[in-house]
C-alpha cells in the first residue's frame, strides 16, 4: 500500500494549546490514515511531513523487522569503519616502514660521506684548513 501526503493541522486540547501534528495519508484506493507528530512538526515541509508519518507507521506495524534494519545498518557501518580502520593501520605500517628505511639510507650516505672525506683526508687531498671550513661546527672565523 502505497501512500501519498493529504494534508496537515494542528489539533488542540481543552485549553486551546496545540499538542500534536496530525498529518493525513492517503492512498490511491481511498483510504485515509492520520498519523501524529509532536507539535514542533508543523513547520516541515510536505515531503518531510510524509517521511516522518510513514516512519512512525512503520515503527508502529513492525517494531521487529525496523529494529532489525537498523541493527543491519549499524552493522554495515561497523564493518566499514573496520575496514576503514585496516586500511589507515597499513597505510601507517607502510609509512613507517618507508621511513626507517629511509633513516637506514640517510646513515649509510652519512657513513660513505664520512669514509669519503676520511680517505681524502688520509691521502692529504683535503688539509686541516679544508676539514674547518666543511664543519657544520660554527669557528670563530665564520
Amino acid at each position: 500500500m502505497k501512500f501519498e501526503y493529504a494534508s496537515k493541522s494542528q489539533e488542540y486540547d481543552a485549553s486551546g494549546a496545540a499538542y500534536a501534528t496530525k498529518v493525513v495519508l492517503k492512498n490511491r484506493y481511498g483510504a485515509y490514515v492520520p498519523v501524529f507528530l509532536p507539535v514542533d512538526k508543523i513547520d516541515l515541509s510536505n515531503t518531510e511531513l510524509l517521511s516522518e508519518a510513514l516512519e512512525v507507521i512503520y515503527q508502529e506495524n513492525f517494531p521487529q523487522r525496523a529494529e532489525t534494519e537498523k541493527f543491519n545498518e549499524l552493522d554495515k557501518k561497523i564493518k566499514e569503519y573496520e575496514a576503514l580502520s585496516k586500511k589507515a593501520t597499513e597505510t601507517i605500517t607502510k609509512m613507517e616502514e618507508q621511513m626507517t628505511k629511509q633513516k637506514d639510507q640517510s646513515k649509510t650516505a652519512q657513513l660513505t660521506l664520512i669514509n669519503v672525506i676520511s680517505k681524502l683526508y688520509e691521502k692529504e687531498i683535503l688539509t686541516d684548513e679544508d676539514m674547518a671550513k666543511t664543519s657544520i661546527v660554527e669557528t670563530e672565523e665564520n
